[in-house]
């Protein structure tokens, strides 16, 4: 060791058990204990110190000394056996999933999914230190914070045995940083934040968050809710060529552009808020200020990036997991329905939606719905509280869970987009509790008034027969939850499929790389609820 600096604090402090007028105290002596060796410094502050410790690096460290990386300390303290993991949320808060997660067990890292662990990053872990030569005082569980480059150690018996584990964790560190080509990650399923923009770049597309899922104390501000409102219904359209972090972003209400918008993350004291302005003069400044004022007074864009980055609730993160193709879409020929209309005529009021399905001149996705299934029994659930827009059983007993969305354009050169699928595959994903069915029997009674029903095509008074049908259902019968979201083409489905084949990575493909992320999640839920989750789009 080249230096050791130490000092010991006194305190003293009455015990918790003692009342007023008992003169008793508790004193303690806390070891303070700084070692250098060459460029690397260990410290072991006491319990009070710590935190203004890791508070004094905050702000003084750039120009005196920094934090080891914690990709170094995850390769060199966390390959071994997982025994526990602190994970936190890595994107956005959702009430779709925890902001943080805590398991305790033997091999951890086998226990981590790419879906639905991919979303979280790793705050600290405690595992099993592989034996290796050379590590003699160094065995058994070490822990590590990553994000404050702290390890945990086991009790050391002699202050020598202490100091020869430093200088084996400063051998250990020296090694990783002298062949950055090896150092690997201990858990590549996590998503790993980042906290500067150096390698973020290439801004392909964005989403608005749901408000459905977002925590109440966040959703139920006013502010908030006119800003979803607002953005929820705009034109967000990237613009192609966005170079660093910083990208442009065409905007606009009613299907159209009315100006574009200069965005980019920008670094703050608990990471990353959007800073947007105009770029060049709108050709509707009005409508341009809305917008512009809805996505700085909140959090609701999420920004994704070619460069595998996210941004999304004032964080920056990379996911690893690879996306898988989803294997489920279904190509549907829609030629007769106008696919960006989802209910007729565009009506709002439920009685007459039901009222109006498949009339004359109705070209709504109801319509094809009430034709596409026309034989077995079929119910309109559309309304509040709806389980699904449509429920069916087919003559072979198959109990089916109808979702449907309407396009965002009728154009037969639509360019993919996500966020036509996000909110429906919501819904899809929410409701599956209605796939056990005692509980659909007493929603679909208590909710039947008004309500339209067929049996084979032709309309029918009521849901009784529906239900019967339902009672006799076994559990081996199949069951299905059906997206109905025609804004997919097939013809730009397999020229994305031959980008991919031949490496092509378009914004397009990306775009639709996320799409497909974001229905194998939906999948993986329908999955475990006992369904099969199928994809409508159009032919």
């Amino acid at each position: 060791m080249d230096q050791l600096a130490a000092f010991v604090r006194e305190s003293t402090s009455p015990p918790a058990w003692a009342g007023e007028g008992l003169e008793f105290f508790n004193t303690t002596y806390d070891l303070n204990l700084v070692v250098r060796r060459g460029g690397l410094i260990a410290v072991k502050p006491d319990n009070g110190c710590a935190d203004r410790f890791q508070k004094w690096i905050d702000r003084n460290g750039a120009s005196t000394v920094e934090r080891i990386k914690p990709l170094i300390l995850e390769y060199t303290f966390l390959q071994g056996e997982a025994k526990g993991l602190w994970l936190q949320g890595a994107s956005g808060r959702t009430t779709r999933r925890p902001d943080a997660k805590t398991s305790v067990g033997m091999r951890l890292q086998d226990t981590l999914d790419d879906f639905d662990d991919g979303a979280y990053s790793l705050s600290s872990a405690r595992c099993e230190l592989p034996r290796a030569p050379g590590l003699t005082a160094l065995t058994g569980r070490i822990g590590s914070t990553l994000s404050t480059s702290q390890l945990w150690l086991k009790p050391m018996e002699t202050f020598e045995l202490f100091l020869q584990a430093i200088g084996e964790i400063f051998d250990l560190i020296e090694a990783a940083e002298a062949a950055p080509e090896a150092v690997t990650e201990a858990f590549p399923q996590l998503a790993r934040e980042v906290s500067d923009l150096s390698e973020v770049h290439g801004a392909y597309d964005v989403s608005v968050a749901d408000l459905e899922q977002l925590p109440s104390t966040v959703a139920e501000g006013e502010e908030v809710q006119a800003a979803a409102e607002i953005l929820q219904n705009a034109v967000l359209r990237v613009v192609d060529g966005s170079t660093g972090a910083r990208f442009k972003l065409d905007v606009g209400l009613n299907g159209s552009a009315s100006g574009t918008l200069g965005i980019r993350p920008e670094p703050t004291s608990h990471g990353f808020q959007l800073n947007a302005g105009f770029s060049g003069e709108p050709a509707v400044p009005a409508t341009t200020r809305r917008i512009l004022d809805a996505i700085t007074s909140s959090d609701l864009l999420s920004v994704y990036y070619e460069s595998g980055h996210v941004y999304s609730g004032g964080r920056i993160s990379k996911r690893k997991s690879r996306v898988a193709p989803f294997r489920n879409w279904r190509f549907e020929d829609f030629h007769d329905t106008k696919v960006s209309r989802e209910k007729p005529f565009d009506l709002l009021s439920s009685t007459e939606i039901h009222r109006c399905i498949n009339v004359e001149g109705d070209d709504s996705l109801f319509r094809w719905a009430a034709r596409r299934w026309n034989d077995g029994w079929l119910i309109c659930d559309d309304g509040s509280g709806e389980i699904a827009d449509f429920l069916h059983i087919g003559p072979d007993g198959t109990l089916r869970l109808i979702h449907i969305k309407g396009a965002e354009s009728h154009a037969p050169g639509r360019r993919v987009s996500t966020s036509a699928y996000e909110v429906v595959a919501a819904q899809a994903s929410k409701n599956l509790l209605f796939l056990d069915k005692e509980l659909l029997i007493d929603r679909l009674a208590a909710s039947a008034a008004g309500k339209a029903s067929w049996i084979d095509g032709k309309p029918a008074t009521g849901r009784e027969e529906f239900i019967e049908c339902l009672r006799i259902l076994g559990e081996s019968d199949k069951r299905e939850v059906i997206i109905v979201q025609p804004h997919l083409t097939e013809t730009v489905y397999l020229q994305l499929r031959v980008s991919e084949e031949q490496k092509d990575l378009s914004a397009e493909l990306l775009r639709f790389r996320r799409l497909e992320l974001l229905l194998n999640l939906a999948y993986s839920s329908v999955v475990k609820a006992g369904a099969e989750l199928l994809v409508f789009a159009s032919k």
